[in-house]
């Protein structure tokens, strides 16, 4: 589920070698903390997968950039099967840069395992897919 969980909580590197401080409230900077406000457009929780006999829902999830080009990723998930509810958390950190409005994440445990998306002030985008679909999960600060 790392591949889910990174492409989902990351779907972002250094920017500016300015060494003032930064205001992680700024929509100046992507530096700063930020929560899963939609998942494929709708507020949490919000199943990603959702079959018969099989359900998996994002609960929760931050994104936390810092001034120095590291990430940190949480995402609260609940899959259900029939007769069993499984809350679970899945962390991700590594590095991420900023070139533009695009921010490339690169999974720290696995740097082959990079994840890009789009940066606009407060909010952030990540789009992600799988062969089960595409996921677009977006962020704010």
């Amino acid at each position: 589920m790392l591949a889910i969980g990174f492409g989902l909580t990351l779907a972002i590197a250094a920017c500016g070698s300015d060494n003032s401080p930064v205001d992680p409230t700024s929509p100046d900077t992507p530096v700063g903390s930020y929560s899963i406000s939609t998942v494929n457009g709708k507020a949490l929780p919000s199943a990603i997968y959702d079959v018969p006999n099989f359900k998996y829902e994002v609960m929760s999830g931050t994104l936390q950039l810092t001034a120095d080009g590291k990430f940190f990723s949480a995402v609260r998930y609940r899959q259900t099967i029939p007769d069993n509810v499984s809350n679970f958390l899945d962390t991700t950190f590594g590095t991420w840069v900023r070139s533009g409005d695009q921010i490339n994440l690169t999974n720290g445990q696995d740097p082959n395992e990079k994840v890009s998306g789009t940066w606009a002030g407060l909010q952030m985008t990540f789009i992600a897919t799988d062969s089960v679909g595409t996921t677009t999960t977006v962020y704010h600060k």
